[in-house]
């Protein structure tokens, strides 16, 4: 199945060696975050589960844009969004890991943890007051989804050579809240500095590590490692788009590279596209709808049974990754086991008629099942 015309907006391709200078930050389109600013351990702890539930909310997003890629036509898009992903599950991960380390327990497995689309991220992570609400979709991909939903969610502070519009409202107007992902997490990084070692375990009881390059907190230089880990890879640094010497692109900058169509990399003092290109195929995209849910499908249909599977799995992934962060760290085994099962089930769900006379076939719902 493929989608139809209004998927395949035209973005243009820049020339080679052209500045990626063409994006600037909208404060309608800017994420916040509303917590309350960490001063206690309990705090600390509070926004840790927030940034383990933020880190998960992005997963069904990211995902359901990419497996809606056919890989023949449209892999190299699909792998770089999978990449992305993977590295949040690693950020999830670590984020667990130091609630653990300071005497928290992620609370996982549990229908409050799993976010509704359309819908604003979880619990307080939404909108700047006197701005309209961002709101995320589940949708196939789309250049649109990549510009409007994923580069808001990952956008820095200050993106390198992208112009700033300086539309942000003034401090005294946002209060309590955090313009970027990465403000939230400096400040949680900020109360445990202030805090010190005393909070921290020491030990690696009940933490996952060993995978995805993840190491133990044990003390607060482990802690301070891990969140700036999450933030250079998700926004890059204030000097360069890359999350680290190896070149590669922190997440913000990988969707503006898809966006585009066009690799970046640096040029002298600039950082430009080159010439290496990153083609999108229209044809190449499952014609799913937006925000599907199980009571979308009818009872009984293979629609139904199939999208049920899917949520089994996916019910089941989060009640593994909670038993792994609350006593039984081995479960991790199972919840990787079942992430690739995930794509299988989304794969040949995108491939299920939906026999509506919409012509459309159905999608992964999300849904916790208890």
């Amino acid at each position: 199945m493929t989608t139809d015309a209004s998927q395949a907006e035209a973005v243009a391709v820049p020339a080679a060696g052209t500045k990626a200078t063409d994006i600037a930050k909208s404060a309608l389109k800017t994420l916040f975050v509303r917590a309350k600013r960490p001063t206690t351990i309990e705090d600390i702890r509070y926004n840790l589960q927030l940034a383990v539930e933020l880190e998960h909310a992005t997963l069904p997003v990211y995902l359901q844009a990419a497996y809606s890629l056919d890989d023949a036509k449209n892999g190299v898009i699909a792998n770089m969004i999978i990449g992305v992903a993977m590295q949040e599950m690693e950020h999830f991960c670590q984020a667990a890991n130091i609630l653990v380390a300071v005497g928290g327990h992620p609370a996982i497995d549990d229908p409050k943890f799993v976010p509704t689309y359309p819908g604003g991220l979880p619990k307080e992570i939404g909108t700047q007051p006197g701005q309209p609400q961002f709101i995320v979709h589940l949708r196939p991909f789309s250049k649109d989804q990549i510009k409007n939903c994923f580069m808001v969610i990952e956008e820095p502070a200050d993106p390198v050579d992208i112009k700033d519009t300086g539309l942000l409202k003034a401090a005294s107007d946002i209060q309590d809240n955090y313009r970027t992902i990465g403000e939230f997490y400096e400040d949680i990084a900020k109360a445990l500095t202030a805090l010190g070692d005393g909070v921290f375990s020491g030990k690696p009881d009940g933490q996952v590590y060993g995978m995805f390059g993840i190491k133990p907190i044990l003390c607060l230089a482990d802690a301070q490692a891990a969140i700036e880990r999450i933030i250079v890879e998700g926004e890059g640094t204030p000097t360069a788009p890359t999350e680290d010497d190896t070149g590669d692109m922190a997440h913000y900058y990988t969707y503006y590279e898809i966006y585009k169509g066009r690799k970046i990399a640096k040029q002298g003092d600039d950082w430009v596209f080159t010439d290496e290109t990153i083609p999108f195929d229209p044809t190449g995209v499952a014609d799913i709808p937006d925000d599907p849910k199980q009571e979308d499908y009818p009872p009984g249909s293979a629609a139904a049974i199939q999208s049920q599977s899917f949520n089994t799995y996916y019910s089941n992934l989060l009640k593994a990754l909670h038993q792994s962060f609350n006593g039984n760290p081995d479960k991790i085994n199972d919840a990787v086991a079942l992430m690739f099962d995930l794509k299988i089930q989304a794969k040949s769900l995108m491939q299920t008629p939906l026999n509506d006379g919409t012509g459309k076939c159905a999608a992964p719902t999300w849904q916790y099942i208890p």
